[in-house]
């Protein structure tokens, strides 16, 4: 990314940022996001679909006739661990026992135990989904989001790795520490389902599971900004309340999120979120109030 005029923003703790995260009508649709997912299983809940834990990430700002921040279709959250991670595997049993029909996408079971590779490309939380808020007007053309809408991405590219033309060493590509690729070379067919999102205005939000395969449109062709706020929906539960520590440091110190490369352009910033621009909802989501 360019350091002169950059695009992708490191910063998390601005007063819009912090606000957004936190806003009631943005706690009240990642509920309801939540509760799409089977999440109790023996009477056990696997996470509670009512709170989130407060995930920071950056800020998109595109500038018209940009060519520099397209993204390869690709899906997050880890890429060799879906074959060999134990918990992984159990996410996908029946993909790996040839019942592939059976698979639930949204069933929570293992999801949250699983263990990716710790590298600055790969999210360590669980999302329910990814999404963002749009701050200005987009939509296909403006250099902004695509997508494979199904969750039958991930069974075709788990067995897609497993046939004979695919050397036994080799899983389509996929590195560790990198986002899962999807190439022309091994998924030409599913490629074909690639698809720009919809008109977008400012305040809308768009949301994709995580096992979604999405872009970035390698072009802005539009006339105005394509800016958006990356929020996604990252219940609370054992694991993220794990890296929720983690960030209430960083939180304090103004430092960047401990998922993302530790450039700390905040620790500095004058006017940047402190503990008392927290509501009392921001405070337990931030994990400083029970």
């Amino acid at each position: 990314l360019k350091s002169d005029k950059p695009q992708i923003f490191g910063l998390y703790w601005s007063k819009a940022q912090v606000w957004a995260r936190q806003h009631q009508n943005m706690a009240k649709l990642r509920s309801h996001l939540n509760r799409l997912w089977e999440f109790e299983h023996d009477g056990k809940k696997e996470f509670n679909p009512d709170l989130e834990v407060s995930y920071a990430d950056r800020v998109r700002r595109r500038s018209p006739g940009d060519t520099s921040l397209g993204l390869s279709p690709h899906v997050d959250s880890g890429s060799i661990e879906r074959w060999l991670e134990p918990n992984y595997r159990q996410v996908y049993r029946n993909v790996f026992n040839g019942q592939w029909k059976e698979y639930q996408a949204f069933d929570t079971r293992h999801r949250i135990a699983v263990e990716e590779f710790n590298s600055s490309a790969v999210c360590s939380v669980f999302r329910t989904f990814q999404g963002w808020v749009a701050l200005t007007p987009q939509g296909a053309g403006d250099g902004t989001l695509q997508l494979i809408p199904t969750t039958l991405s991930m069974p075709y590219m788990l067995l897609r790795a497993l046939q004979d033309d695919i050397e036994e060493d080799d899983l389509c590509g996929a590195q560790p520490g990198r986002a899962l690729t999807v190439s022309n070379k091994w998924h030409d067919l599913l490629l074909q389902g690639l698809v720009s999102i919809p008109n977008m205005e400012p305040g809308d939000t768009v949301w994709w599971h995580p096992d979604t395969v999405h872009a970035v449109e390698d072009k802005h062709s539009g006339n105005g900004y394509s800016n958006v706020m990356f929020i996604g929906a990252a219940p609370d539960c054992e694991k993220n309340r794990r890296f929720q520590s983690k960030q209430k440091s960083a939180f304090l110190a103004g430092r960047s999120c401990p998922d993302f490369s530790p450039e700390d352009h905040e620790v500095s910033y004058q006017n940047r979120a402190t503990m008392d621009d927290l509501t009392d909802l921001g405070k337990r989501q931030m994990g400083f109030e029970k």
